[in-house]
């Protein structure tokens, strides 16, 4: 029996990925809620979350203090509304985009057994820079680029093609039942940066450390994962037998919905896949053209990498 109920939240959204995770929340009976923080990019988005809270009394809609604009640093007022102490709070990307089944409870019950010693734990995450780190040293997936063991890594981070790669391993294995190829031993996570992707916490913990845990005007990721545990002596977990899948991360977005990974992933979760409807973009100077496209060179463009299970 659990001690704390067990509340998921994400910074909402983008439908076609909402959709996804959407059937990994709602048939997780362990998950007592899930809140949407209302941080929308555009109305239709809002709407389609507006919707979700009225067919699903699992599902809340949380409303910012002050204005949002659809950024990170728009996300930094929702972290005051997890402090209830009686809750387990489980911070989701909108584009997680598999879960493993009991997720919920096995995420929990390996995390309460080491409250009080860490400020918050992660699962492994596939596609995620310090994860495929993590991956290449400890696990049985073999991944010949000279990835780093930093958050911003060219490799694990920018390389869209890195990222399709792993992902298209990562749903083979799940097809053939060989995921655990992507276990890897217990971490821990200090003085640097690690990409909060999917984490949990203790609420009693947010509330003690009140505007410490995490203040209005910094980037939250480098906060919670690098400046919070310096500060309370505590560092961040990776637990690396649970698995999870994060779709993209902004250098790889445009390249991966090319692709048919998110359909895949889709079909992996028991739907049917969506036509995606592609936003305009604001027009980029030259220069970050031209730095785009040097950058899809040397970290996708030519480059192939020979990633594969062991045998």
């Amino acid at each position: 029996m659990s001690k704390h109920r067990i509340v998921a939240v994400t910074a909402a959204g983008r439908k076609v990925y909402l959709e996804i995770l959407k059937s990994y929340i709602l048939k997780d009976n362990f998950i007592a809620e899930w809140h949407l923080w209302d941080n929308c990019r555009q109305q239709s988005d809002r709407e389609y979350i507006e919707q979700l809270a009225k067919q699903h009394p699992k599902i809340k809609i949380v409303k910012a203090f002050a204005a949002t604009d659809g950024s990170n640093r728009s996300i930094n007022q929702f972290y005051r509304t997890t402090i209830d102490p009686n809750t387990f709070y489980i911070k989701l990307d909108d584009d997680i985009v598999y879960m493993p089944e009991g997720f919920a409870a096995k995420f929990y019950d390996q995390a309460v057994k080491e409250r009080g010693r860490y400020t918050y734990w992660s699962p492994l995450v596939v596609n995620n820079a310090i994860c495929t780190w993590l991956l290449k040293y400890h696990s049985r997936v073999k991944i010949n680029a000279n990835v780093m063991a930093s958050a911003a890594c060219p490799h694990g981070w920018r390389s869209p093609v890195l990222a399709k790669e792993l992902h298209s391993l990562f749903i083979s294995a799940l097809k053939e039942g060989r995921e655990g190829n992507f276990c890897v031993p217990n971490f821990d996570i200090a003085l640097a940066r690690f990409s909060i992707n999917c984490i949990g916490f203790f609420g009693a913990d947010s509330a003690a450390w009140g505007d410490k845990f995490c203040p209005l005007d910094v980037d939250d990721e480098e906060w919670i994962s690098a400046v919070l545990p310096s500060l309370v002596g505590r560092p961040g977990r990776v637990l690396g037998d649970i698995v999870v899948a994060h779709f993209s991360f902004f250098t790889q977005e445009d390249q991966l919905l090319r692709t048919t990974i998110l359909d895949e992933y889709y079909k992996l979760a028991g739907l049917l896949p969506q036509p995606l409807v592609v936003q305009k973009k604001a027009k980029k100077p030259l220069r970050a053209k031209l730095r785009r496209m040097l950058e899809l060179r040397w970290f996708s463009g030519d480059l192939r990498y020979n990633i594969y299970l062991e045998q």
